[in-house]
């Protein structure tokens, strides 16, 4: 399961070696400034996410990877979401070096992820 590390300046999210190889994609290190908020995901957030490129997807089950939505609501996604595990939604702002609008990732404490985000926010 992927750790996630606050810091003053940025969110670091460690990925373990089977996300990295299913969701094509390395860690993450994320400045504090293009953080919006963190919400707790819904069940059915999977369907939300859009065309898979590239990533591991097993429908209703698990989605690793990059998803790109298209439309006015659109942009790129990056999951690691599983349905057996509650999941938390970071909206983060686009950036030439980070062009995520959202990630999903599946964690056991996601409402306690989403308050302790959401505090480091308002302190700023």
């Amino acid at each position: 399961m992927a750790q996630i590390e606050l810091t003053q300046t940025h969110m670091l999210i460690k990925l373990t070696r089977g996300e990295k190889i299913f969701g094509l994609h390395g860690d993450f290190k994320i400045p504090a400034a293009l953080i919006r908020g963190a919400e707790v995901a819904d069940k059915d957030v999977w369907k939300t996410f859009g065309l898979r490129l590239p990533g591991t997807s097993i429908p209703t089950l698990l989605a690793y990877g990059s998803y790109l939505r298209f439309g006015k609501t659109g942009g790129w996604t990056f999951a690691l979401w599983r349905s057996n595990q509650p999941a938390i939604t970071l909206t983060l702002a686009t950036s030439a070096t980070q062009r995520y609008k959202r990630l999903v990732i599946s964690t056991d404490n996601a409402q306690a992820l989403a308050d302790e985000i959401n505090d480091a926010l308002v302190a700023c």
